[in-house]
């Protein structure tokens, strides 16, 4: 390695000869980097930034790996299946009914000592006939465990399976109502529940605590995860475990102690179907900002489901769901939040207070009734507000244009976006029919102009590769129309989702003076086969300069 001495100014790191994809509006690439003070000095071809190297200057060759900016994930819930893994049934959607059970099953027997047993991960896509409509039976979870209640999650986080025991203990009986915005399953014959419930009769049910030691530790766990996946900034669409004061507390603390290496922002959810009134919830919210936002941990969005899931059969939608979906002729789905009026003010009032507001949609109906608030609230509160509509499963294509014209940011969630053999065939074009076909437009948004974000909703997507989806987002077998380019897709992970979250001023790009937010790769994303992102390697994660993940380590 070539000696270097008397720089004027001394890095104190440089990478030469690597592939650096800027993201910037240019697409910019360069060959050469220099990092001081945990920022970006220098860019360039080599010389420009050789000049910067001094005797204590780390100097690395990447011979031809690439370097991006660090990725950030703007709708996930942290800490994502890291409390599951370690304190509970940990699932996945890919599992089937037997080893479903059997793990369950495990896990009780080795914890004889629990009052009650939470999980997480299944789908209800390994069901088949009445189960897949209504979910799991309770009976199936009676056989495992008779005596102490089972509360799993599933994977979406849109219903809950459950034995007798947990229906007793929270109450629920035939004559139970259905709540607000959600659904108790009912056996068809005897009206008794079924042992799924959805949605808001979620909340019926209770929550499992976790100490602020386990808590502590769930939170590194996914910090880790993230860092080996080369993120370095995260949106909390409302934390797994619950917005909180124990997990922003977490949070805060970590933030405190120098341990917080990613911009973290979050969000609390505002529901009107809750008891306390919305100026209510405001009020926590803003509590919740003053509380606990710290250098890299800031509470900034308020999180508002408009509908549920087609799963579920409670999306919402312009036109009535197939006769498989068992809800009968003219069924449209439901409302989350039904009062159209009430959104309206509750938009208004949330950005003149200055949040921004993260929507789960997933209906073509959803969407339009959620465009339609966003255009009154604009109208009253003028601003670049940033607010965000997530999931756009279903969308009418004349809405696409009102994205960019409202400054509404798309984020999507490309992982999704195939015809995935036990899914497809058994929920989406079901209950869809030849509709199903256009779900997920993700090229007609870029193509509009809208500012387009991705995220893994992790757990929903686990892992949360990134490279995942920018490879699905390239290469999707449904719709291949709206297949998107390479450098949409990396912009969608890290520009796009730098400006999502009001963070595009110190980071998403590499640029001199942002921070050294920074993934290595071990290979050039435009010079392989698409189908083999998902198996290119992080070798380095950088946060602020400070490296963070190292493979091998």
């Amino acid at each position: 390695m070539k000696t270097y001495e008397g720089a004027a100014v001394e890095a104190d790191t440089v990478f030469l000869n690597s592939v650096i994809y800027t993201a910037d509006a240019n697409d910019t690439t360069v060959k050469a980097l220099a990092i001081k003070d945990g920022k970006i000095l220098a860019l360039g071809g080599g010389s420009e930034v050789e000049i910067y190297i001094g005797s204590g200057t780390e100097v690395t060759d990447l011979a031809g790996k690439m370097v991006l900016p660090g990725m950030i994930d703007s709708h996930l819930h942290p800490p994502g299946n890291a409390l599951i893994e370690l304190y509970n049934i940990y699932l996945s959607q890919k599992d089937d009914k037997d080893t479903i059970l059997a793990k369950a099953a495990k896990f009780i027997a080795a914890n004889p000592d629990l009052d009650a047993y939470y999980g997480n991960g299944w789908s209800v896509g390994v069901f088949e006939g009445e189960e897949t409509i209504r979910g799991p039976k309770k009976e199936r979870l009676d056989a495992i465990s008779p005596n102490k209640p089972v509360i799993l999650t599933s994977y979406d986080g849109h219903s809950i399976w459950v034995n007798s025991k947990a229906l007793e203990i929270a109450g629920i009986t035939k004559d139970t109502p259905d709540p607000e915005a959600g659904v108790i399953e009912r056996d068809p014959v005897t009206g008794e529940p079924w042992g799924t419930l959805k949605e808001a009769a979620m909340e019926l049910l209770p929550d499992e605590k976790y100490t602020l030691a386990q808590l502590i530790e769930g939170v590194k766990a996914f910090q880790a995860l993230m860092h080996s996946l080369g993120y370095t900034g995260i949106f909390s669409a409302t934390f797994s475990v619950g917005m909180d004061d124990e997990t922003s507390k977490v949070f805060k603390l970590l933030d405190d102690k120098g341990e917080l290496k990613m911009w973290v922002r979050a969000s609390e959810r505002i529901d009107i179907t809750r008891d306390e009134d919305l100026e209510t919830q405001i009020a926590n919210l803003k509590r919740l900002r003053d509380t606990y936002s710290g250098k890299l941990f800031k509470v900034t969005n308020a999180k508002i489901f408009i509908d549920g899931v087609i799963e579920g059969v409670t999306a919402k939608l312009l036109q009535p769901y197939e006769k498989a979906a068992s809800k009968g002729n003219g069924y449209y789905g439901m409302y989350s939040w039904e009062d159209m009026n009430a959104l309206k003010q509750a938009f208004t009032t949330l950005n003149r207070e200055g949040f921004q507001i993260h929507i789960h949609s997933i209906g073509d109906r959803a969407t339009r009734d959620t465009l339609d608030a966003f255009e009154y609230a604009l109208k009253q509160v003028p601003g670049e507000h940033r607010n965000a509509i997530t999931h756009l499963q279903m969308v009418a294509p004349e809405d696409i244009p009102r994205f960019k014209e409202l400054g509404v940011i798309a984020n999507c969630q490309a992982y999704w976006h195939l015809k995935e053999p036990g899914w497809w065939e058994v929920v989406d074009f079901p209950f869809l029919g030849k509709r199903a076909e256009n779900e997920y437009p993700l090229r007609s948004f870029f193509r509009s102009g809208a500012v387009v974000a991705s995220s893994s909703d992790y757990p929903v997507t686990d892992p949360p590769n990134p490279l995942r989806a920018i490879q699905v987002g390239v290469t999707r077998n449904l719709n291949r129309e709206e297949r998107s380019s390479l450098t949409d897709m990396i912009k969608s992970f890290t520009a796009n989702n730098a400006y999502a979250l009001f963070l595009d001023d110190v980071t998403g790009t590499i640029g001199v003076g942002k921070y050294a937010d920074l993934v290595i790769l071990d290979q050039d994303l435009f010079n392989i086969n698409s189908l083999d992102i998902d198996g290119v390697r992080v070798l380095k994660t950088m946060f602020r300069g400070e490296v963070v993940y190292e493979a091998g380590r």
